[in-house]
């Protein structure tokens, strides 16, 4: 039963107030006879509705409903008294949610009671609901701000840590390239030139993450010709007639885990091709593309042509002697590739490998 609080000066209004809402079985009416009495029920019992004579004395001179509002009360209140324009906006002013006319006795007073008193719970449980709610959402509003904020320090850190592994590859790169012109055996200096190269291609790795906005995934139309742009940038005088191209699908972006793998292979391929491929003074295209396979749904198809002469240690992958080829080899196996040479007039070595994107589970984005 909700607990209602009648504030009301006339003794026989309170026996069938009573008589009327407790009948109902929905309502439970305690009476106050003065605003004093009723400050100090409603300290004591939180009531779902306040129904209070118009005429009822306040303290300091205010009307009792100046007084209950200015407490602080935010419960549903019904003033009841005549129904004359002035008192009607007077109590309105005031803070009534109801104003209920006197008439002199009537049964349709008391049914007009039980009515409002309804609406009045059904509108404060209402304002209660919304209330609840817009706690709830400044709450989750909080937790995002917060999840949001925690976000931007680890998007932070993890650039940072890019950041700080690319400028420790090119350190090593450095130290590498001292060793290079400190040296004047031909051999050690191609060796060094080689290793530079493959730091090079993972230090470019982390440079695009660090400077880019997604840091799980390189697009790879712009990291492969910046590998390209550095080999050619390193040919000997006499291969300048050689031509490094690419061609690379937009769309496609790699993570970490197999960007780093292909970054070497298209590397050693490319060096590859130079060294064998070309003689001094002779022209030629170098042309690395990446595009989905056409014939296999989830896969990226990987090669690397060559338009030159064709060592025979380059058409058979699994034998190869060289350390580069070797690499090639193993690198393919690590992102689950299968290789493929053709010799057609010219040489392309193509590497199909699964799309790391397609073997993502929808559930992780």
């Amino acid at each position: 039963m909700i607990p209602v609080l009648f504030v009301v000066r006339d003794m026989k209004m309170c026996e069938r107030a009573h008589h009327f809402l407790s009948k109902s079985g929905e309502f439970r009416v305690d009476f106050a006879f003065s605003a004093p009495d009723a400050l100090g029920m409603l300290e004591e019992t939180v009531y779902g509705v306040v129904i209070a004579d118009y005429l009822v004395p306040g303290l300091n001179g205010e009307s009792f409903l100046e007084t209950f509002r200015g407490r602080g009360y935010a419960t549903p209140i019904i003033v009841v008294g005549q129904d004359a324009e002035g008192i009607v906006v007077d109590a309105i002013n005031k803070g009534a949610d109801y104003f209920l006319h006197s008439p002199v006795d009537s049964f349709q007073f008391y049914a007009e009671m039980n009515h409002l008193l309804k609406k009045a719970l059904s509108q404060q449980s209402t304002e209660e609901s919304l209330r609840k709610t817009r706690e709830q959402m400044r709450t989750i509003e909080q937790q995002a701000e917060g999840l949001e904020s925690s976000l931007q320090e680890k998007d932070i850190l993890i650039k940072e840590v890019h950041h700080r592994v690319k400028n420790n590859l090119q350190l090593i790169s450095s130290i590498l390239k001292m060793h290079y012109y400190r040296t004047d055996d031909a051999e050690t200096k191609e060796i060094l030139e080689n290793c530079r190269n493959r730091i090079f291609s993972m230090a470019t790795i982390h440079e695009h993450l660090y400077r880019s906005d997604n840091l799980a995934a390189v697009r790879m139309a712009d990291y492969i010709p910046r590998l390209a742009a550095n080999l050619s940038s390193q040919r000997p005088d006499d291969l300048h007639g050689v031509e490094i191209l690419t061609r690379c699908d937009p769309d496609i972006t790699l993570d970490i885990d197999t960007c780093i793998p292909c970054g070497i292979i298209i590397n050693e391929l490319i060096t590859n091709a130079l060294k064998y491929g070309y003689g001094p003074g002779r022209r030629g295209e170098i042309v690395v593309s990446l595009h989905h396979a056409p014939h296999r749904p989830g896969f990226l198809r990987l090669e690397v042509t060559n338009d030159g002469a064709v060592p025979e240690e380059a058409l058979d992958l699994e034998s190869a002697t060289t350390l580069g080829m070797q690499l090639v080899s193993s690198l393919t196996a690590q992102i689950d590739g299968e290789a493929e040479v053709r010799q057609n007039g010219s040489l392309t070595i193509a590497i199909l490998f699964p799309d790391p994107s397609a073997r993502k589970n929808p559930a992780e984005f």
